[in-house]
């Protein structure tokens, strides 16, 4: 069997499936796990820049179609949650690869956070689980040194986070190759909102990661872009984050 691999943002990562049951099996079930010392979502800290615990599990189909759910601690007393510490992200969709290499994602996520109570204590005065759908499109220059890679990444939430109406997420991602098995990846992303009460903000990032045995090691800067505040606190969090993540 041709392997599909699957790939999805949540939160600051991504998450891969790309592990099959046989050759030739049309399954593929993946599971992967993250100790960070942030948990940096679209330029804030979900955990009031403390380390974070994440996990997750997928499944994914040779037809292209895939389902996931990831988990990860968060702190929100800052924006007026202080009963949220765990964030549950569901989602599924359908990827593939054209032609001419160029890979594509589309699909939806439904981000919920428990034990957050509803209105009475929601930041911005509704509830704080939200829906997105999403998609994205990239592509690797394998023939070319460093194999450099580019994608898009856009999301739509009808009603985001706290009921704050509607949302538009943009990134673009690029990586290189570095020699001795060292990647280079930047982001730049800008988070637009159609309520006027809120500031629309850039962010970006830049990290190097390194396989080692069976684990990932990363290290990312995070800052933004037009010193604005973000959604998610009074400022804009410069953070250097260093991660150990795994996947099976």
């Amino acid at each position: 069997m041709k392997k599909i691999m699957t790939s999805i943002m949540v939160g600051s990562a991504m998450l891969i499936s790309n592990v099959a049951i046989a050759d030739d099996s049309p399954h593929e079930f993946s599971a992967n796990v993250a100790i960070a010392t942030d948990y940096m979502y679209r330029g804030g800290s979900q955990t009031d820049e403390q380390p974070a615990i994440s996990g997750g599990f997928d499944y994914g189909h040779s037809s292209g179609v895939y389902v996931g759910v990831w988990a990860s601690n968060v702190d929100f007393q800052d924006i007026g949650l202080p009963s949220s510490n765990i964030e549950l992200d569901y989602y599924g969709g359908v990827a593939g690869e054209l032609a001419n290499g160029i890979s594509w994602d589309v699909g939806g996520l439904y981000y919920h956070y428990a034990g957050t109570k509803d209105s009475e204590e929601a930041a911005y005065g509704g509830d704080a689980d939200f829906f997105e759908v999403y998609g994205s499109l990239g592509y690797t220059f394998s023939n070319v040194q460093l194999e450099p890679a580019v994608g898009v990444f856009f999301a739509y939430s009808p009603d985001y986070f706290g009921e704050s109406g509607d949302s538009y997420y943009t990134a673009i991602d690029m990586g290189l190759s570095l020699p001795y098995g060292i990647s280079l990846a930047g982001q730049v992303g800008h988070q637009a909102f159609d309520r006027s009460t809120l500031s629309d903000y850039s962010h970006y990032s830049v990290g190097l990661s390194k396989d080692v045995a069976i684990f990932t090691l990363d290290v990312s800067w995070y800052d933004s872009i037009d010193d604005a505040d973000t959604f998610w606190g009074t400022g804009f969090e410069e953070a250097v984050v260093f991660t150990v993540s795994s996947s099976f």
